[in-house]
């Protein structure tokens, strides 16, 4: 191999390693596709809910723009972008809505299908969620069965 093909090969290595080691640095934020892609799933996770008749009647009295806001905001933060959540913690904004395991399923159920739908990648879409999951203890309600009957087998 002539000198300045293996000085070229070497470059062309180098910059791949280093273009993989940036790429492993990403943020979950940056994974995910930044600030574009995750408002897009904020806009798709609203349409959705919006669509979902186990949980829409949740969001009746809800002022959307800000909501969606305090979302891309809360997710923008729990996955390491440059944003900061100011909203309430879970416990208090879900005090008075009687949420069940069935709705909390439903909302992941929604998510899971607006990431879906700007393409994020399925890995990635487990990652963000396995960030909120923990939440399900301050939203949902144990024990609360809907008025409308009792609630479904394993729903608590």
């Amino acid at each position: 191999m002539g000198d300045t093909l293996r000085r070229r090969t070497l470059a062309a290595l180098t910059a791949l390693a280093l273009s993989s080691a940036v790429q492993a640095d990403d943020t979950l934020f940056e994974q995910l596709g930044g600030a574009a892609r995750l408002r897009g799933a904020v806009n798709e996770f609203v349409l959705l809910i919006q669509a979902d008749d186990r949980i829409n009647f949740t969001f009746a009295d809800t002022d959307l723009t800000k909501f969606k806001q305090l979302l891309y905001d809360q997710l923008c933060a729990l996955a390491n972008g440059p944003c900061k959540y100011t909203g309430r913690d879970m416990r208090t904004s879900h005090a008075k809505l009687n949420i069940t395991d069935a709705q909390f399923n439903a909302l992941a159920e929604d998510l899971y299908a607006a990431l879906d739908r700007v393409h994020v990648p399925y890995r990635l879409q487990n990652k963000l969620v396995a960030l909120l999951a923990p939440m399900e203890r301050d939203i949902v309600k144990p024990g609360f069965i809907p008025e409308n009957g009792p609630a479904p087998a394993g729903v608590r």
